[in-house]
């Protein structure tokens, strides 16, 4: 019996040029910059959701701050790249950090099915 993965998944797979799966990572971010994506050259796209009450500020380096990152801003906002219109962004390592406080965020990334994972974050 043939098993269906489903319209999106298989719209996706087609897409994408075979399996994907989905990934999702949580952080608690606070005022210092911190790896939330290391290099990932299978990453499809990646969706932020800012769950705090705190601007989040992202950037694809080290050097994240309020004066050179991107704004999500909180309380839900929400920040994504695909490669299908943002090319490489999504397979960068990416830093996030906050301004003031803590805030909570969910990113859920797509990403190409191969035979080794991620790399691990430190």
């Amino acid at each position: 019996m043939a098993v269906s993965v489903g319209a999106a998944q298989s719209y996706i797979e087609g897409v994408y040029g075979g399996p994907t799966e989905e990934v999702d990572y949580e952080y608690t971010l606070t005022t210092s910059a911190t790896r939330v994506l290391s290099l990932d050259p299978e990453r499809l796209a990646i969706s932020l959701f800012n769950l705090g009450s705190n601007d989040v500020y992202l950037m694809f380096d080290e050097l994240v701050s309020s004066s050179r990152g991107i704004l999500v801003f909180p309380g839900g906002g929400f920040w994504g790249v695909n490669v299908r219109d943002d090319q490489t962004l999504p397979t960068r390592e990416w830093y996030a950090l906050t301004t003031t406080g803590a805030s909570d965020v969910l990113m859920i990334t797509t990403r190409r099915f191969a035979l080794t994972g991620p790399a691990p974050l430190d």
